[in-house]
């Protein structure tokens, strides 16, 4: 059993015992001193999670010529490997590091993932680390205590907010890709926590935050809801990079695509189908085209895997390999077209 279940027990056990009173129901003569203790308990497990988490995270700035961008990492390794969002250190021509003591390294881009997985991993100089104990987000509760460590807003460096899991095994479509084991919580979260640590009250990595929801689709807005990769993920990924030392090799049809969602389908009235991934255009020579397909045709089937609303076209293409042939099924002005792609390689 983790430190942080052993902990949730106990918190469990002095709370049951709290409103069970002395057994005869007398729930409401419990002690405010017992009250008291319980709630300088769980105060002095927070901070003593915090102070264990917190030298592991940095804070990742990512500049191009033209602006500043910051956002969080932590560091995983004695070697120097960080962890943090794709999205923090894409496109960007200098990386650094900045410790919580205040010092700087350049950081290195070793690999990442994206868009299958919003996960890279960054190297600095492997002196001095504190590295951040890795925990297993298989065994996360609804209503358990977390911690988000990171720098919100660029500038609040080591920042610690406190929330619970809200939901475990959420769904959400991020960049094409669907994920069904997406952690929800209400910790505060904001620009700059991105790639940083959500932490158990062990002061143990489980999961990533990486975007929040500010408003629905309608415009209704929305407070405390936020989402982390779980740690598993995130670190099976990360090893994965660290291997190939560079980017997970993924397959492509080298063209560029849309799933077809309602608001989409909604758009293009014109298509013979609402359901699949509509290609926008294609590279010439590439893989879609040398299998004759075209702009305006809809991929609805990759291989075995239906290409719809529940599977998009990129969770279709993750199954397979870069240069393996897959049997490619489209719809074309309600005309149904199978054929053969060799799969290009991800650049």
């Amino acid at each position: 059993m983790t430190a942080a279940a052993l902990f949730g027990g106990v918190v469990g056990g002095v709370v049951g015992a709290l409103l069970a009173g002395d057994g005869a129901g007398n729930a409401d003569q419990e002690s405010p001193t017992s009250t008291t203790a319980l709630q300088v308990e769980v105060s002095d497990a927070i901070a003593e999670a915090a102070a264990r988490a917190a030298p592991a995270v940095v804070r990742i700035e990512s500049a191009t010529r033209r602006e500043l961008d910051v956002g969080s990492g932590v560091i995983i390794s004695a070697e120097g490997y960080i962890v943090t969002n794709a999205h923090v250190v894409l496109g960007t021509d200098q990386l650094k590091a900045v410790f919580p003591d205040g010092s700087e390294r350049p950081a290195v881009l070793i690999g990442h993932d994206y868009p299958f997985n919003d996960v890279a991993v960054l190297q600095v100089a492997p002196v001095g680390l504190t590295v951040m104990e890795v925990g297993d987000s298989t065994e996360l509760r609804v209503g358990q205590t977390v911690l988000a460590i990171g720098n919100p807003l660029g500038e609040l460096y080591g920042a610690v907010t406190v929330g619970v899991i809200s939901g475990l095994g959420r769904s959400r479509v991020s960049d094409g890709v669907r994920r069904d084991d997406i952690i929800q919580t209400d910790a505060a979260i904001n620009s700059g926590n991105s790639g940083g640590a959500l932490v158990n009250l062990a002061g143990q990595f489980i999961g990533m935050p990486t975007s929040v929801l500010r408003q629905t689709g309608s415009g209704q807005s929305v407070q405390g809801v936020a989402f982390a990769i779980p740690s598993n993920r995130v670190m099976a990924i990360a090893r994965q990079i660290i291997q190939a030392q560079g980017p997970i090799p993924r397959p492509s049809l080298e063209a560029e695509h849309l799933d077809l969602t309602d608001e989409v389908a909604a758009r293009l009235p014109a298509l013979a189908t609402d359901s699949g991934a509509v290609i926008l255009n294609l590279a010439s020579g590439g893989a879609a085209a040398r299998a004759g397909i075209r702009a305006g045709d809809v991929i609805i089937q990759v291989g075995d895997r239906q290409v719809d609303r529940s599977t998009p076209l990129l969770n279709a293409l993750e199954e397979h390999a870069p240069g393996e042939t897959v049997k490619v099924v489209l719809n074309r002005n309600g005309r149904i077209i199978e054929t053969e792609v060799r799969l290009a390689k991800r650049s």
